[in-house]
């Protein structure tokens, strides 16, 4: 039998980045056109090119978190979605980076995975797709991840029985706003977990061009520490940690060296670069996010303090107090300060009419990111021995020449300032003390690692942590943990086809 499938416009572009910058390389030799008869190996294969979101909710979630604040009412806003991020307005536009271009985009691409998952079945092909179907099943799994974290509370073994999840789609749908259950968070995450353990064995990297823009077996691992992490099963965040930046990760950490240039181009290009050693996932997608720095919800000279700028166990051992390599710090008109990881790249779809759309190249997964999640992991599992080397070796890699004791970590987080430690109300078990002064250590390290990102947002969450987002001439917003706002309001056209609403 052979299986159809229809692309939009936008379904066909998804997971396509050509991506012009030498450090990015064209990773996609072809692209399936508008209507694919999937009646072979080859093209199940074209079909997963489209099975990595075009979307995240990068300049969402990180205009929602503590990481921008308001510069002035006399600057200009650049974008709704930038306003109504950051003052948690109900978004009603479906433009870039809103709620329902991250809806569409994520369901798409899982659609395009159970089409190719039920066209290998029909197909009956063997072992010599596994690695397709893994990498299908680690996209459905992380697709799904993206849009629970997105749109629905954070995991914890509190609420999540009864937290709105989001639908978990695994047969091929002919549209994203059917009147189908959201199911709990919890449901969600055990569904996720599933895809995962299903997948990971399937997948081979020789089955990639392009290794690092898809789901290598390191990719996959780092994800699913992630995840793992999050679902509160730190044993498993731990074993998938090693397994893709193994015990010590010391010939995958970042290298600094490299770092010459100086524009932000220059370095952007560095940082992205898929001859890096510590980049183990490299993701391109649509969006404006970079244009946020330009306006008037920014990363400000105030809040560097709490970030790139900011004091930790570090300082004694520095000269200036701060992290050397995440120093490195870019200003526009004076009011907005960044760290150039990311930068703006045009796809032409008309180069005569100037018509196209704008991109970004994200490392999604990285040595640094992972050595973090594994600290965490084995601060939570109680093992601080361990959760303070994997600390020592992100300081190391951020260009401090000292290995810290437990002492010396924990008892800075115990006199820490909120710059760099607010209150933490998680809805799980944290002991006061030597662990949650390791949990700070991390997610102080962790918000450095990730500015600009969107994923502060996630420990914000995860945590129950406070904060307040000033307002120019207004009342300022006060964030409670777990305020119901932190989860993002679902696409109104999705609502009115009978899904049921996030609370207010």
């Amino acid at each position: 039998m052979k299986r159809i499938f229809d692309y939009t416009t936008k379904l066909a572009l998804c997971g396509a980045m050509l991506l012009s910058m030498a450090s990015c390389e064209k990773f996609l030799d072809e692209m399936p056109d508008n209507r694919t008869e999937i009646d072979s190996p080859d093209k199940v294969k074209q079909i997963l090119v489209s099975a990595y979101s075009n979307s995240l909710p990068v300049a969402m979630q990180e205009l929602m978190s503590d990481n921008a604040t308001d510069y002035s009412s006399t600057i200009n806003i650049g974008y709704d979605i930038f306003q109504e991020a950051y003052l948690f307005k109900q978004v009603t536009n479906t433009n870039r980076d809103t709620p329902t271009w991250i809806w569409e985009d994520n369901y798409a691409a899982i659609s395009s995975v159970n089409h190719a998952l039920e066209a290998m079945e029909e197909l009956g092909v063997g072992e010599e797709m596994d690695p397709q179907r893994g990498e299908a099943l680690l996209c459905r799994a992380y697709a799904h991840f993206t849009l629970v974290n997105a749109f629905s509370q954070a995991y914890n073994p509190q609420s999540s029985t009864k937290d709105l999840g989001i639908p978990y789609m695994t047969e091929p749908e002919k549209t994203v706003f059917s009147d189908v259950d959201r199911g709990t968070v919890a449901e969600v995450y055990e569904k996720i977990a599933a895809d995962i353990e299903a997948g990971y064995p399937l997948i081979n990297d020789a089955a990639y061009s392009q290794p690092k823009f898809h789901f290598t077996r390191k990719a996959a691992a780092c994800f699913a520490a992630q995840f793992y992490l999050y679902y509160g099963k730190y044993d498993l965040a731990i074993k998938y940690a090693n397994e893709a930046i193994g015990e010590d990760p010391t010939s995958l950490l970042r290298n600094w060296a490299l770092y010459t240039g100086t524009s932000s181009d220059e370095y952007t290009n560095t940082y992205v670069s898929t001859e890096e050693p510590a980049n183990i996932f490299c993701h391109g997608f649509t969006t404006v996010t970079s244009r946020a720095r330009s306006y008037r919800y920014v990363h400000t000279n105030a809040l560097l303090n709490e970030t790139l700028r900011s004091r930790g166990p570090w300082a004694t051992y520095i000269s200036n107090g701060t992290l050397p390599v995440y120093n490195n710090v870019y200003v526009i008109s004076q009011r907005s300060y960044f760290m150039p990881k990311t930068n703006e790249f045009f796809m032409y779809t008309d180069i005569a009419n100037g018509i196209g759309y704008p991109y970004v190249v994200l490392v999604m997964f990285s040595t640094e990111k992972t050595i973090l999640d594994r600290a965490e992991a084995h601060a939570l599992s109680g093992n601080y021995d361990a959760a303070v080397r994997d600390l020592n070796y992100f300081y190391k890699q951020a260009g401090v020449n000292h290995t810290f004791t437990l002492e010396e970590i924990t008892g800075y987080y115990a006199e820490a300032n909120e710059l760099t430690k607010k209150p933490i109300a998680p809805r799980f078990t944290v002991e006061a003390g030597t662990q949650e002064n390791l949990i700070h250590a991390v997610l102080h390290a962790r918000r450095i690692v990730t500015l600009q990102e969107g994923t502060r947002l996630q420990d914000l969450k995860r945590y129950g942590i406070a904060y307040t987002h000033y307002v120019d001439g207004a009342d300022n917003i006060e964030i409670e943990p777990y305020d119901k706002r932190l989860a993002i309001q679902l696409p109104g056209a999705v609502i009115s086809a009978g899904m049921q609403a996030n609370p207010r």
